[in-house]
């Protein structure tokens, strides 16, 4: 059973410092070291309590909240609450709209079935945040969930009217719109409807897998921690599968650190298991497109050295993946990128692939990494479909780690939630 709450809010107060826009941020895990300096222009910007740096860094974020809502910087809504969320954007000049809703949700074990992951995870990015949640028992950012409603019951609860009660437009132009709602009634509906629905984690595995060992931790201290208590719960947005502004983008493979690499003989190799067009460098995201319902990729080692790569046979990958793996898994392009072209070409192994792969989301920047000598090569891929994502999970089954980018991001710093052992929803 998925239990949804409703939160009381901790959110910028608008009345006292600049606007918002100066304000919000990426995900903490897409924010490089240079988007964190132009963070940083704004003394109150959410980069100072997400992502940290320096010298006992964490517990300088708890210290920053805890001055910020002293200040009045951030204050904390009086009434729980469902805060609906909008972003608007573009992809391919076409004009989107995601909606989702931001609650509290019960953190569960995946054993139990009612919240399902599709990917594997890292450690290092676990302990991260672990730390940081130990420091400031401040649930920072949101995990985004995917939720069942082909009839759209659950947005019609969400009907939204006049202005949001505040927006934000990101450096990528993205606007991002929140109205929070109070209604008993519609907070009573929402958690009624959502109680039967069996939630797919699409991105954010490694914050929910956090909340899960930070709970079992405080249990471990706190043996009468009870069942309502704030920490048993992890805010996410709540975005319905059969919502129209879905989209999911690649994630391309970028090659780095193998030794005595000869392309010329791993293209012999290849081409046992490809047919290898090369073309121009200019036409790779054309031509990957156009192969999108084929396993294709794109294979860049050089200024001018571009090729595509179309599977000959598919069922091929079979002598190459686990008996234990299903049809619906050995179908993926991610699982032929990495069983065949990856591993068993190229010659990394799971275990080296945190050393020898790095990944890029966008073509033209991981072609461009390439050719200025970073990395030895790039492999494009076409994205992940939903509905793949979805029939695997419900079978129990994870896809490769970096398997999906669902876009855009949730942004960070319009609404966080306060799990203090006193806390409770």
């Amino acid at each position: 059973m998925a239990d949804v709450r409703p939160f009381c809010g901790i959110r910028y107060n608008l009345t006292g410092v600049s606007e918002l826009d100066k304000l919000i941020t990426q995900p903490y895990d897409r924010i490089t070291p240079e988007m964190r300096q132009r963070y940083l222009a704004s003394p109150y910007n959410f980069v100072r309590l997400t992502l940290p740096e320096g010298k006992n860094s964490y517990e300088q974020s708890a210290a920053t909240c805890a001055k910020w809502l002293e200040k009045d910087v951030l204050v904390r809504d009086s009434k729980p609450g469902i805060y609906v969320y909008h972003e608007e954007f573009k992809i391919s000049n076409v004009h989107k709209i995601r909606k989702s809703f931001i609650g509290v949700l019960r953190v569960e074990e995946f054993e139990k079935g009612t919240v399902l992951p599709h990917e594997r995870t890292l450690s290092g990015p676990k302990v991260d945040r672990l730390d940081l949640l130990r420091a400031t028992h401040k649930d920072y950012e949101q995990i985004f969930l995917l939720y069942p409603d082909p009839l759209h019951e659950i947005d019609t609860i969400w009907e939204t009217s006049g202005e949001p009660d505040f927006q934000a437009t990101d450096e990528y132009g993205i606007i991002h719109k929140v109205w929070a709602i109070t209604d008993p009634e519609k907070l009573k509906a929402v958690h009624e409807k959502m109680a039967d629905k069996v939630l797919l984690i699409a991105d954010g595995h490694h914050r929910y897998e956090t909340a899960l060992g930070f709970r079992k931790e405080m249990e471990k201290k706190n043996p009468d921690l009870p069942l309502d208590a704030a920490l048993r719960f992890k805010t996410c947005a709540f975005v319905n599968e059969a919502d129209p502004g879905l989209v999911v983008l690649p994630i391309h493979r970028m090659i780095q650190k193998l030794p005595e690499l000869d392309w010329d003989e791993k293209l012999a190799h290849i081409r046992e298991f490809f047919q290898v067009k090369r073309i121009k460098t200019a036409d790779a995201a054309t031509e990957l497109n156009r192969n999108r319902n084929t396993h294709a990729f794109v294979l860049h080692f050089g200024k001018d050295r571009t090729y595509l790569l179309r599977l000959l046979d598919p069922s091929c990958i079979d002598k190459y993946t686990s008996p234990e793996r299903s049809p619906a898994y050995r179908r993926l392009d991610v699982t032929v990128l990495h069983a065949l072209l990856i591993e068993n070409i190229l010659g990394i192994r799971p275990e080296q692939a945190e050393k020898h792969i790095k990944y890029e989301h966008e073509c033209h920047d991981a072609i461009a990494k390439v050719d200025s000598g970073k990395f030895q090569a790039c492999v494009l891929v076409n994205p992940t479909k939903v509905e793949q994502v979805q029939k695997l999970a419900r079978q129990g089954e994870r896809m490769p780690q970096k398997s999906t980018d669902f876009y855009p991001k949730l942004i960070s710093g319009l609404v966080f939630f306060d799990i203090e052992t006193t806390e409770k929803v």
